[in-house]
């Protein structure tokens, strides 16, 4: 047994059974309801007003004005209708409506696992969920808007603080669940106490209409299932087959993808629950730090950085010999992009596992919050979605390895973690400047660096894509790719799109690219001229 807003229901034991059905004839004989007794709101008069408005078709009194024991028989008679039959009569041809807010609007197919739309525009983006659950660095949009659905469901069903359905919810902190609570209150206004109140009636009406029979008959079923009321189910009704094939054909034990997110959808044991809280920050809010020490440790660092790297590749590298070769099998060119893929893909199922999540929490996601310096290099290594390692691989392997026959591999590897760098750290400026401390990963901004490095020194050549344009033309030229990419980032600056890309970021890395590409012009030309010279002076010689 549970209270709930000060209504007691029945979930498990009979032995308030009869107390239950004494309180629902006093309620009924005193003409009202249980919501009426918790405390009217303007919510439920204006649930009790609509179905007013409607007098002349329940054949009640012309000017529509009811007594309180009529007024209560016809909720009853409206809400136990096959659940709720003005759900077909709100339906519109043009627009959408808003999220359901009423008990008495609640789906028929409503399930607590799956929650109700929380609000008219869709479900929230990258963006939203940063400013949402600001401090949280795993929560995803994905886990966002399963726990925002979740809860907001329990809003409208009247079974918030349920302690049955608390499994679906297991796997989110109590902050996580009392910052979401914070946001759907503000957002999306919900008469949780009526709503409450009228499950609860429904509840004990369900257990009046039971016999002692039933009910042992129910319990001893559930019992020998292993397990109390679905915590998915209407009131105490079994919600019947759900899957159109059957449960023959319901694979419920597979584990499903979860789409926005590195976390499995099952519920978390103690021990991921212990690994993720370790991995967690504890603070309620970012903490109060001046924005220069927010952005000066990170600005020094990437500028030694870019340039040492430079340098480095140009005195102090090396080429291996083929016996000390690492991919002897692969041509020294894709040796470099292949150990770049490996790299990622290592750091990507290293995200998978438990035990590293403290870890790569700290060291291999561009905080935003409380950056570390570091983090713009090693962030560059990480994707915590496959689609995102396969997007950003997909086009290092297939472009990014352009410019691997321009350089040698430290100078491609210097451009690479230097493009990188500088974009995260762009992106670091734009998000604490603007007061939007998210986090960022990727390599996104070092793939495009080095692509746009390689287009920059040949800029005005033709290039062919598939073989067209069919000779005698010369195809797009090396700007035009570049003006290419650099307008499919542009998009995301004009145009608010859902889990909308890191634009800056990649504008930035491009820049740093082309920078690149001008030092490669330039040394060209150094060595051009002095090879000029030195031949012009053994012809003199001769």
């Amino acid at each position: 047994m549970s209270t709930i807003f000060g209504v007691n229901c029945l979930r498990s034991g009979r032995s308030l059974q009869g107390t239950l059905r004494t309180k629902l004839r006093t309620a009924c004989s005193q003409s009202t309801t249980v919501a009426a007794l918790l405390e009217p709101s303007t919510r439920s008069t204006r649930c009790i007003s609509s179905i007013s408005n409607t007098s002349n078709s329940h054949g009640n009194n012309s000017n529509g004005s009811y007594s309180p024991r009529e007024r209560g028989t016809i909720l009853q008679r409206k809400r136990h209708s096959p659940l709720h039959c003005t759900e077909q009569q709100r339906r519109t041809f043009f627009g959408s409506r808003g999220p359901v807010v009423d008990y008495v609007d609640l789906p028929p197919n409503y399930q607590d696992e799956e929650g109700l739309p929380f609000r008219k525009d869709g479900d929230v983006d990258l963006a939203t969920t940063a400013v949402i659950f600001q401090g949280f660095a795993d929560m995803t949009p994905w886990r966002a808007n399963k726990l925002l659905k979740i809860l907001h469901g329990r809003r409208v069903a009247g079974t918030l603080e349920d302690p049955e359905l608390q499994e679906n919810t297991a796997s989110f902190s109590r902050r996580e669940i009392e910052r979401a609570l914070e946001y759907l209150r503000k957002t999306t206004p919900v008469d949780e106490i009526t709503n409450a109140g009228l499950r609860a009636e429904d509840e004990l009406r369900a257990l009046e209409a039971q016999t002692s029979e039933e009910i042992e008959a129910q319990e001893a079923q559930k019992e020998k299932e292993g397990g109390g009321r679905k915590a998915g189910s209407w009131l105490y009704k079994d919600g019947g087959v759900q899957d159109v094939y059957g449960e023959s054909q319901n694979w419920g034990g597979l584990a499903t993808y979860q789409p926005g997110g590195a976390r499995p959808l099952e519920v978390m044991s103690a021990k991921e629950l212990e690994y993720r809280a370790a991995a967690t920050s504890g603070l309620e809010a970012p903490p109060d730090i001046p924005t220069w020490r927010l952005l000066l440790p990170s600005t020094l660092f990437v500028a030694a950085l870019v340039p040492l790297l430079w340098w480095a590749a140009e005195h102090w590298y090396a080429p291996a010999s083929e016996e000390t070769r690492l991919m002897p099998w692969a041509s020294k060119e894709n040796a470099t992009i292949y150990g770049l893929l490996l790299l990622n893909l290592a750091v990507f199922v290293a995200w998978k596992r438990m035990p590293f999540w403290k870890f790569m929490n700290k060291w291999f996601v561009m905080d935003m919050a409380m950056p570390r310096a570091v983090q713009t290099v090693t962030a560059v290594f990480s994707h915590q979605t496959p689609t995102h390692l396969a997007e950003n691989m997909f086009f290092l392997w297939l472009l990014g390895g352009l410019l691997q026959g321009e350089v040698s591999r430290a100078e491609y590897l210097a451009i690479f973690l230097s493009c990188g760098a500088a974009g995260f750290l762009a992106s670091l400026y734009r998000c604490v400047l603007r007061g939007h401390l998210t986090y960022g990963l990727g390599a996104s901004s070092a793939t495009f660096g080095v692509i746009c490095a390689y287009f920059w020194l040949y800029r005005f050549d033709g290039f062919k894509i598939l073989g067209l344009p069919p000779d005698p033309y010369n195809g797009v030229q090396g700007l035009g790719v570049i003006g290419l990419i650099v307008g499919l980032n542009l998009i995301p600056a004009f145009r608010h799109l859902p889990g909308q890309k890191d634009w800056v970021s990649h504008l930035a890395g491009i820049a740093t690219g082309i920078g690149f590409a001008e030092l490669i012009e330039r040394r060209r030309k150094e060595k051009e001229g002095e090879g000029n010279k030195l031949l012009v002076e053994g012809k003199q010689g001769n």
